[in-house]
């Protein structure tokens, strides 16, 4: 056995308490990592005597077979830590995605295929992890994309035979009617069963997030429910008990309906949003929530004493009787999304509820992690007070007086505990935090609805012409920042002291071009900040015409131009005048050390999943933008674009 030191200024019985004491040989308790937790609940933390697996979220996998790995992905603290305590470690590939088409592009293609495998087992083997979870979502819409998957799910088994193989699932029949479960149970170690999502902006009402079972209040009752699940998998669909884990979500869902199973009744009252258990609990004390459980159901809630306000989640007593379940049905274990989303304070109150269920020992969280995690509080705070800021001003302009007056902000909590390595004394600001988080993320919440209620407005930008099939935007070779549509160039980052740095700033043309235009390029280069809140950002923006106004360029199918740089991932944006909350449209491409062609279909360009949804439309555009990819954080970018041109 190897021997493993360990940094001096942990306590000791942090150690002795997380030796492996789950109850049973062969039960699972996997928690998700997620990457983006790690500033509030970095691998340090982890309790990894409660646990069985972690897997890590995410890799992203791309068309043609090359994997992308966030900023920190492979963590070396998590890594020693977990093979330390005995913990199987995945990596977890996929997420969350607008559709499945990087997914079934690379699973079509027998080349990218090769590339995808040859490129897994180097980096699983690399950082001595135990196998992969599949998070391919969204999962199957279509028989001929479940047979994709399908094929998909024993081509990794064939290749990888003894690795440790996941598969995360969605609970609804929606899906699950498109997966061949019993061939898919037979290629995976287990099912990760998201057990949760199952109400929504699509429900017509608000609704349970993860009910047990099927309430008798026939305002909410669905039919769906975690027993209904599990129930179908195992009688309609033949997978065997002992292959699923169970979801549990340590966060919840956010309604804006007077009470549980009210009817949405216009824009406002059908915007839902996803809230931490972290937010959560300082709303279980505060009066103007009031705590309401549903026996039959097994599910917990709060109802806003005054005003719309409903949100329902899961507390440490519905976790608890959702970890006898899974254990007194036979099944395999449950899987945590997310771990790190239940720090309240100095403690994890729901996975210390699973360590009840199955025979683990809570533990202590160090000081270390607990600095990290207020400083991180602190950020989401000085953030969410700008944003409250914003908004305000959005609402008047709206004119919605009444709202904007609710969006006042009022003076943050003094942060007194900077630099101190106590335990105690860190937990209280980070509660302090939180209570003051939870209540701006509401009024932000409350404000943003009244504004996603208001119709999306279309403007009508200026028309813009080409002679020809080409438009040049700008080949920089008059070295200003003025583009030849007489829009402007600028450059911009947070300022926020996260280490983001931009240059050259302000913006001007660089020496050296593509070919054709080879006095000048557009060059931005430096470090991007680490991704916490207030979230960084490093912006290469041109207007499209002099006054800066909206342009309409649905005339043009493509966005061309020549990049070079690093080898890393860049995103190319279109601003819309019709987008509120920064969910701009964009396209993401890479920049090769040459400088390469670029060409990008504009109707190809999507929003990301965070913020309001709106239809692809070009005739509001208000500039084009090229900024590092969502995936950078706390590390160099280095970018060069040439000759920019709309083509039709």
């Amino acid at each position: 056995m190897k021997r493993f030191s360990f940094p001096l200024f942990v306590p000791i019985f942090y150690f002795l308490f997380s030796i492996p004491a789950i109850a049973g040989p062969n039960l699972v308790v996997l928690g998700y990592s997620a990457v983006w937790f790690d500033g509030l609940y970095p691998p340090e933390s982890y309790n990894y005597g409660a646990l069985t697996h972690i897997a890590r979220a995410f890799l992203t996998p791309k068309a043609d077979g090359s994997i992308k790995a966030p900023a920190g992905f492979w963590d070396p603290d998590l890594q020693r830590l977990a093979q330390a305590h005995g913990v199987k470690l995945l990596a977890s590939l996929g997420g969350a995605a607008p559709d499945a088409s990087q997914w079934l592009a690379l699973a079509r293609d027998p080349k990218a295929l090769k590339v995808f495998f040859d490129s897994l087992e180097k980096s699983i083997g690399d950082h001595r992890y135990d196998g992969v979870d599949v998070d391919w979502e969204p999962s199957a819409l279509t028989d001929q994309d479940q047979e994709t998957y399908t094929a998909f799910m024993k081509e990794l088994r064939a290749r990888f035979p003894k690795w440790i193989i996941t598969t995360a699932l969605g609970a609804s029949d929606y899906y699950g009617k498109h997966i061949a479960w019993a061939d898919v149970a037979r290629q995976v170690d287990f099912i990760n069963l998201m057990t949760y999502d199952f109400a929504g902006d699509w429900t017509g009402h608000s609704g349970y997030n993860a009910n047990l079972y099927d309430s008798k209040n026939s305002k909410v009752a669905t039919g769906l429910s975690v027993d209904e699940a599990v129930k179908r998998l195992e009688g309609k669909y033949s997978v065997p008990a002992d292959k699923i884990v169970l979801g549990l979500p340590f966060y919840g869902q956010h309604f804006f309906t007077a009470h549980m199973g009210d009817n949405f009744t216009d824009a406002a009252s059908k915007v839902v949003s996803e809230i931490q258990f972290y937010e959560i609990a300082p709303l279980e004390l505060d009066g103007d929530w009031k705590f309401r459980w549903d026996d039959d159901a097994k599910a917990d809630y709060l109802e806003r004493a005054v005003g719309n306000g409903v949100i329902s989640y899961d507390d440490k007593g519905s976790i608890r009787i959702k970890c006898d379940y899974a254990k007194n049905e036979g099944l395999r274990g449950v899987m945590i999304w997310n771990l790190g989303a239940d720090l309240v304070g100095l403690k994890t109150p729901l996975l210390d509820s699973v360590c009840g269920a199955f025979g683990a020992r809570s533990v202590t969280l160090p000081a270390s992690g607990l600095a990290r995690a207020a400083a991180t509080f602190a950020g989401m705070v000085q953030d969410a007070f700008g944003k409250l800021g914003g908004l305000h001003e959005n609402l008047l302009k709206a004119g919605k007086i009444e709202e904007a007056g609710r969006a006042v902000t009022w003076k943050g909590p003094e942060l007194s505990a900077q630099g101190s390595n106590r335990a105690g004394v860190l937990g209280k600001e980070i509660w302090d935090l939180q209570r003051t988080l939870s209540k701006l993320n509401r009024k932000l919440e409350e404000g943003q609805a009244v504004l996603d209620s208001i119709p999306v407005t279309v403007v009508q930008g200026r028309k813009v012409e080409a002679d020809g099939a080409r438009l040049l935007v700008d080949d920089f070779e008059g070295g200003t920042p003025v583009n030849a549509l007489g829009g402007a160039w600028t450059a911009d980052f947070d300022q926020n002291k996260l280490g983001t740095t931009l240059s050259p700033s302000p913006f001007a043309p660089a020496a050296g071009g593509a070919r054709g235009s080879e006095k000048f390029a557009a060059h931005i280069f430096g470090h991007f900040g680490k991704s916490m809140a207030p979230w960084p950002y490093a912006e290469l923006t041109g207007t499209l015409n002099q006054a800066g106004a909206a342009a309409d360029i649905s005339g043009f199918k493509t966005l061309k131009f020549w990049a070079k740089g690093d080898g890393k991932e860049y995103s190319a944006l279109l601003g819309r005048a019709a987008v509120r909350d920064y969910c701009n449209f964009r396209s993401d491409f890479m920049a090769p050390i040459p400088w390469t062609e670029v060409v990008l279909n504009l109707q190809d360009f999507k929003q990301p999943t965070w913020g309001r949804q709106i239809p692809l439309n070009l005739s509001d555009v208000l500039y084009i933008e090229f900024t590092p990819s969502a995936s950078f954080s706390d590390e160099d970018f280095n970018l060069w674009v040439d000759d920019v041109v709309l083509g039709k």
